[in-house]
């Protein structure tokens, strides 16, 4: 695991934030964190997929092109307020502008899971997606065997909308692909009363 840059990460932008934590635009000192979770393997296998090994230098340029230059998608890194750890990063990707729609994903550093800070986040994004940009749906997919993210989901109120059978190769194994969604009116009505988070 890269080393953390706690008190550099504290003067960070503070787009999006709540009680723990807050979201910042990813920046170039966060691509090491990227690489270390995308080639973990209890980490990968819970994002859904078997990703390539790349070394460094090739992940760099990737990064670079696929982050850096996506208009489709917004990255937030995940920053602690108490000592400014970065601990994990949220992504809207798959935006569309003109639909008004998109998906969402989460991934949280080993010690931080299971401590509600996922489901904080989640509702961080979830009020700037419906609130903010005016969004009509918001989706995501896990695979059935992660069932913190499935939990997560269905905690948050999304509703489960189909199976896509066999459709993720994890470690070797296909697995099924679970498919959640939110509506804004299902938002409004589970939030709109109770802005506590």
């Amino acid at each position: 695991m890269p080393d953390n840059i706690n008190e550099k990460n504290l003067k960070r932008v503070r787009f999006l934030e709540s009680e723990r934590l807050f979201l910042t635009p990813i920046n170039e000192d966060d691509m090491d964190f990227h690489y270390f979770w995308d080639h973990e393997r209890e980490t990968q296998a819970l994002d859904g997929g078997t990703h390539r090994p790349q070394n460094y230098e090739n992940y760099k340029k990737e990064y670079y092109k696929d982050v850096y230059n996506n208009k489709k998608a917004m990255i937030f890194s995940i920053i602690l307020k108490e000592d400014g750890t970065l601990i994990g990063i949220i992504v809207l990707f798959h935006i569309s502008y003109f639909a008004r729609t998109c998906d969402w994903g989460l991934k949280l550093d080993k010690p931080y899971r299971r401590r509600g800070i996922g489901r904080e986040a989640a509702r961080l994004l979830m009020e700037y997606v419906f609130e903010e940009l005016g969004f009509v749906r918001l989706q995501s997919g896990t695979h059935h065997e992660n069932t913190a993210s499935i939990k997560l989901q269905e905690s948050l109120g999304f509703v489960r909308e189909g199976v896509f059978r066999k459709a993720r190769l994890v470690n070797g194994e296909y697995l099924d692909s679970i498919h959640f969604a939110m509506l804004r009116d299902e938002y409004e009505k589970l939030y709109a009363q109770n802005r506590s988070r």
